[in-house]
């Protein structure tokens, strides 16, 4: 069983193999290339061959097409810049936002990473999972309102159209998923949700509507949200997963993780710390003890964000081979 299809059973709730493994790679990406990041995805060709070699050299189980929560935040007119050489652009000020319908071919970024992504599927898609990743709606509302007290759910009904025309987008280029950024609001994601359930559920439902249509792969990456929430979350907006970012697994954990993927039917990301060594030693071996002994069919691994670009390359290399000699 190759890894795209251990991916996919992974979300069907049938991986009787070992756990994929999906890190964040993006910066890393970039800093392999020696080409800075700004640089390396305003050219599709630079970008793919940046994702591909880090794939090929590192032999993980998915290639996700970014981890930059700016982009769209910057089609509604948020001033970006760049911090240095391999890190992710950040939001500056959003004061010249505009609510309005967003079309995305005003954005070079945008069609950049698009055709990036098709050209990933064609490359790699056969073998591995291809994943789209996009600002969460909660997450690009929170941001286009920052010193803005009104208007929230028009922000939250042009949030939506846009991302759903950005699912359609890659959807049709054959992605095997699609993540959704919430881990940006931290635990404050609970409360933004809870505070327009109705605008947030039908912004969601539409999306994941879609998504499936194209058989493909909804899952919400959140941070440090507690486990209580996550059966009444299920209830509202029906993810087929979520990753649980800034969660430090016990064993209790892990049992209860397991009861609640088999009573939902969701699978989920569990996070490993690889710019912590000792954290991610521990994390490793109380995860993948319980995985050996339970077999579990829904689990994965992911990094704890995005892995650090100036990490010892070792130590991601260590960490696939242990994974994979278990």
């Amino acid at each position: 069983m190759n890894s795209k299809t251990a991916f996919k059973n992974t979300y069907r709730l049938m991986n009787s193999e070992r756990p994929v493994f999906i890190p964040f790679v993006y910066g890393l990406a970039a800093k392999l290339e020696q080409i800075p990041l700004a640089e390396i995805t305003s050219d599709a060709s630079y970008y793919t061959h940046s994702l591909e070699d880090a794939c090929n050299l590192f032999k993980y189980d998915g290639v996700v097409n970014n981890f930059d929560a700016t982009i769209e935040a910057e089609l509604f007119g948020c001033e970006l810049e760049w911090p240095d050489d391999y890190a992710a652009p950040r939001i500056t000020s959003c004061s010249r936002a505009e609510l309005r319908e967003i079309d995305p071919a005003e954005s070079s970024r945008i069609q950049i990473l698009l055709e990036t992504t098709k050209r990933t599927v064609m490359s790699k898609g056969k073998d591995v999972a291809v994943i789209g990743i996009l600002t969460g709606p909660c997450s690009l509302v929170k941001t286009l309102m920052i010193n803005k007290s009104d208007d929230t759910e028009n922000a939250i009904a042009l949030a939506g159209s846009l991302l759903t025309k950005l699912v359609k987008n890659l959807c049709e280029l054959r992605v095997d998923a699609i993540f959704f950024r919430e881990d940006l609001l931290d635990s404050g994601y609970r409360d933004e949700l809870l505070a327009y359930p109705k605008p947030y559920t039908d912004a969601y439902t539409t999306l994941f509507n879609l998504i499936k249509y194209y058989n493909c792969f909804p899952a919400i990456i959140v941070k440090n949200m507690e486990t209580d929430f996550i059966t009444e979350l299920h209830e509202m907006i029906k993810p087929n997963g979520l990753i649980l970012l800034g969660k430090k697994i016990s064993d209790d954990d892990m049992a209860h993780l397991q009861n609640l993927s088999d009573s939902l039917k969701i699978s989920f990301g569990l996070p490993l710390a690889l710019g912590n060594q000792a954290e991610l030693k521990e994390q490793f071996a109380i995860i993948s003890q319980f995985i050996n002994k339970h077999k579990p069919t829904g689990f994965f691994y992911v990094s704890e964000g995005e892995v650090p670009y100036d990490m010892p390359l070792e130590i991601l290399h260590d960490l696939i081979a242990e994974m994979q000699n278990v």
